[in-house]
């Protein structure tokens, strides 16, 4: 799980981190109301757009943390 999470886009791997960090301390509902926040954030990302686009032309992605 981690080498898949270390692979992940750097700002993908910000916010989950902050998922699980923030997240253990808060109710189910508070949590997956950051989630659902955080990724709407990560919705609007180069690097989304990136991670797809690679996906489709079955190639290692080349995230800029943008």
């Amino acid at each position: 799980m981690l080498e898949a999470i270390c692979q992940a886009g750097p700002i993908a791997t910000k916010y989950f981190k902050e998922a699980v960090k923030s997240g253990s301390d808060m109710t189910l509902r508070d949590g997956l109301i950051l989630e659902t926040d955080l990724n709407v954030i990560l919705q609007s990302t180069s690097d989304r757009a990136e991670g797809i686009a690679s996906f489709m032309e079955k190639r290692t992605p080349k995230f800029t943390g943008e």
